[in-house]
């Protein structure tokens, strides 16, 4: 039974990208630490809680294969923020992180101001 676990987990690795710009703060980057923390012997890993690793598969599954996105369709994709979805990977990068926390602004006077440049 962990053999199947074990493959359905790496199954998830497979389809989840690791994105370089969150170095150390990406998740799934901590999905496959936490994989290889689990299943330490590969398939023959002796899994304490069987049920419980079953259900974080499951719901990892739904998530890599953006179940509840295709199931709630939007017309239009919106951020409170404003701004696009390549503006809030930038603004959310390890490197402007950095950035923002050396000002001493507020943070959305930070983030006004790395769309100013």
């Amino acid at each position: 039974m962990a053999g199947t676990l074990y493959k359905g987990y790496l199954r998830v690795c497979e389809k989840w990208g690791v994105d370089a710009t969150k170095k150390g703060r990406d998740l799934g980057e901590f999905i496959r630490q936490q994989v290889a923390k689990e299943f330490s012997k590969g398939e023959a890993s002796n899994i304490q809680n069987m049920k419980e690793c079953e259900k974080k598969l499951e719901s990892l599954n739904r998530l890599v294969n953006n179940h509840y996105g295709n199931m709630y369709k939007r017309s239009k994709y919106a951020t409170a923020s404003g701004l696009t979805l390549e503006q809030c990977k930038e603004v959310l990068s390890t490197e402007n992180l950095k950035i923002i926390n050396k000002s001493q602004l507020s943070f959305t006077g930070r983030v006004k101001t790395l769309f100013t440049k």
